[in-house]
């Protein structure tokens, strides 16, 4: 009788723990990722946009360069082209990209000085796309005519 009620309590116990074990599954965890707020999204410069590939999770400001992230469901061979072509967009140039199926880095320039990244990385849910992106300012690049900025000391 004891040894009926002690298996009995350990397969309930048994079946509590595996079922826990399902709810802890990291891919139940992975929603749709929330938007940015509106604020944030403002700091983006004219015409970027990841608009209808990609969610805007957070955009940063701070000392001359911009810092956004996102997350995109699409193969990483297209986002890398859809990045390129959004950042192209808000006037910089692409200066190359690498991609090597699990991680991929666009490049861009702004004139002649190098411009910023992307970073696209596998994200912790599966079938999803991590991608940090970090751009100079373009109000913080020269013109190729302005002065140097000792000229007139």
């Amino acid at each position: 009788m004891v040894v009926r009620a002690l298996i009995a309590s350990t397969a309930a116990a048994l079946l509590v723990t595996l079922t826990g074990c399902s709810d802890g599954d990291p891919q139940s965890n992975c929603a749709t990722p929330p938007s940015a707020p509106a604020t944030e999204v403002s700091l983006l410069p004219a015409r970027l946009s990841f608009a209808g590939f990609a969610t805007v999770t957070h955009v940063q400001k701070t000392q001359g360069h911009l810092t956004v992230r996102a997350v995109t469901a699409l193969p990483i061979d297209e986002v890398t082209v859809l990045i390129q072509d959004a950042v192209t967009a808000a006037g910089y140039r692409p200066a190359g990209m690498d991609n090597e199926g699990f991680e991929a880095e666009v490049f861009f320039t702004a004139g002649k000085y190098a411009a910023g990244q992307a970073l696209v990385r596998r994200a912790a849910c599966e079938g999803q796309w991590d991608i940090d992106l970090v751009l100079i300012d373009p109000g913080s690049v020269p013109t190729p005519n302005s002065p140097p900025a000792s000229a007139g000391r």
